[in-house]
């Protein structure tokens, strides 16, 4: 009986012992594991000792989405000095104390692996207890520590160079962190994208992670860019320290010189004026990541130095003042402060400064040379945008008003928002009025079939359902269709031809088809409407002639081409409503 016992004993600390790979990990969040055990060593950073992840609380977010199994992709577009290289380490050393599996870390080249490797890998090992209780010391025979793999129990950390392409494409990894993906090369060799192969390798993981980082490059070649515009969108945001509204830090918004004392921010809301200390001093840690796509199950985060706690607003400035004048520095501040792409300067781009100097102020909701209204809509996810358009002898057109009207377009509330501003009266100085005669609304995105609910009782109203065409020598309009639900008319619009009319125009100086904006703050022709209205240029690409859009934002070209389309579709006689305007029968067109 004896015997039996003690074989009992020992088949029980065995099975223990072979369990012991297999308990859950601890439930801690990459950026709770860092405040709990992490160490920061002199050698690789500014700052020893215990990592505190109130120093930078923007991250705290972001390293915790990927705790999140649901979560895969994240993408960091980051400005540098901001901690991103940081989010990365204590992800990697999470993962290795608590949730031990395959992980590979993707550097542009090779040398850029080992450097990562060896000055920042190694001494956070070094430093932090929990991990270098479980890595080999390398000087030991068969450690499994090198420089380019380190081994622990239950996992391994490759590091490779995304120029190598054997090391992209062999054993399964879990767990892919992309640093620097902008200066990635194009192909791995011959492979293909090395982003590309270095996450297939995560396929039989259903808890897989991709990690994306980097200060991005240029505009419309920039990986990290591409990968943010189709993720949640999230942006950094403080509150105002007067008013309390929440709002990104944003360089449009910087501020100094006469008549203000050092370096200061506006809020875009009440307009006041606040230091960096007032922003960030107390603020930092009541801020929030504010979603564009807050569905969207790929979370994307972009920052920029203004938000740092490594970085000051006059160092930014003092950087920005020096780069000024010269386009190459400007391209790297632009990239490495700002965190965003770099413009290269393209023929025939129309030149938004320009526009919006050029304004001019309005007696009235509508100048005396305006004849009839139209408008253009366009629904998004979380709000509808309309601009009015008054047009004038000779197509002259007049920016009436641009507005948002919030809300999600799948609920009633925000339609009947809409429903009420297109039957608003605009008025002249001398008290007569015109309302929109023709409306054009796409339903080519989102919500199409909300969309069709609200257009089909208002097409006798003259609200009409428009879907884009691409291509050249596609009309303006088209011949109008059922769609398939037999709600609405769909009329197809040729896009290529209201953007070519459109540019066009915008180059006028004076004269027929000159295009007029007002000055009237409270109609929305502020600068960021003019960066989103000259948004695309047209160049030659693979053999072919497209538009190309060079900034996030073109909601200001779709909307003037549609209240154009509504134009177009009037057929209207300009001259003889000018003789009608003379007689004073300004409420009579405005019921045309």
């Amino acid at each position: 009986m004896r015997k039996v016992s003690k074989i009992n004993s020992r088949t029980l600390k065995i099975l223990r012992r072979a369990l012991k790979g297999f308990k859950p990990p601890k439930n801690l969040k990459v950026s709770e594991w860092a405040d709990k055990y992490r160490e920061l060593a002199s050698e690789s950073s500014a700052e020893t000792g215990r990592w505190n992840t109130d120093r930078t609380p923007y991250l705290e977010r972001i390293m915790n989405c990927i705790s999140e199994n649901h979560i895969t992709e994240i993408t960091l577009m980051f400005s540098a000095q901001t901690g991103k290289t940081e989010a990365i380490l204590n992800t990697i050393g999470r993962y290795m104390h608590l949730d031990p599996c395959p992980i590979m870390v993707v550097q542009p080249t090779v040398d850029m692996a080992k450097a990562f490797s060896k000055d920042r890998i190694a001494p956070m090992i070094r430093v932090t207890k929990v991990l270098k209780d479980i890595v080999r010391d390398p000087r030991s025979r068969d450690s499994g520590n090198t420089v380019m793999q380190k081994i622990f129990p239950g996992g391994h950390i490759t590091f490779v160079g995304a120029n190598s392409p054997s090391s992209l494409a062999s054993r399964p990894i879990r767990i892919v962190l992309s640093d620097e993906v902008d200066r990635f090369p194009e192909s791995a060799g011959k492979e293909g994208d090395p982003l590309t192969l270095a996450e297939k390798r995560t396929t039989t993981f259903w808890n897989k992670k991709h990690v994306r980082v980097s200060t991005p490059t240029i505009k419309g070649n920039s990986k990290i860019e591409d990968l943010y515009n189709v993720s949640s969108k999230e942006r950094w945001n403080l509150p105002c320290p007067s008013c309390g509204e929440f709002q990104p830090l944003e360089w449009d918004k910087v501020k100094w010189g006469e008549n203000i004392e050092g370096i200061v921010m506006e809020c875009e809301t009440c307009g006041s004026l606040h230091t960096e200390k007032e922003w960030k001093s107390e603020n930092q840690l009541n801020g929030k990541w504010i979603a564009e796509f807050p569905e969207n199950p790929h979370k994307g985060f972009h920052l920029n130095e203004l938000a740092s706690p490594f970085r000051t607003w006059e160092d930014v400035r003092k950087d920005y003042l020096e780069a000024k004048g010269n386009p190459e520095k400007l391209k790297a501040w632009t990239n490495t402060s700002l965190g965003e792409t770099w413009e290269e300067e393209i023929k025939d781009k129309i030149d938004y400064q320009a526009l919006y100097d050029k304004r001019i102020p309005y007696p009235a909701d509508l100048p005396n040379e305006v004849l009839i209204l139209t408008a253009g809509v366009d629904v998004q996810d979380d709000r509808l945008e309309i601009e009015v358009v008054g047009w004038g002898l000779g197509e002259r057109s007049y920016g009436i008003e641009y507005k948002k009207f919030y809300g999600n377009p799948a609920k009633d509330e925000v339609w009947e928002k809409l429903d009420g501003y297109l039957q608003k009266d605009f008025y002249y100085a001398d008290g007569s009025h015109l309302n929109i005669t023709n409306t054009c609304i796409d339903t080519g995105g989102h919500h199409t079939k909300k969309t069709y609910d609200f257009i089909a009782p208002r097409e006798s109203k003259r609200v009409f359902g428009i879907k884009g065409r691409g291509g050249d020598g596609v009309p303006i309009i088209n011949k109008p269709r059922k769609d398939k639900t037999n709600k609405i008319h769909l009329i197809p619009i040729g896009v290529n031809a209201l953007k070519d009319l459109l540019f066009s125009r915008l180059k006028i100086e004076s004269g027929p088809g000159t295009c007029y904006f007002p000055t009237n703050p409270d109609k929305n022709y502020d600068i960021k409407y003019f960066r989103s209205l000259t948004a695309e240029v047209k160049t030659f690409e693979n053999g072919k002639i497209v538009w190309k859009q060079i900034r996030d934002r073109n909601e200001g070209i779709d909307l003037r081409d549609y209240a154009t389309a509504a134009f177009t579709l009037l057929r209207v006689n300009l001259e003889k409503l000018s003789e009608l305007r003379a007689k004073n029968n300004a409420g009579k067109i405005g019921r045309l």
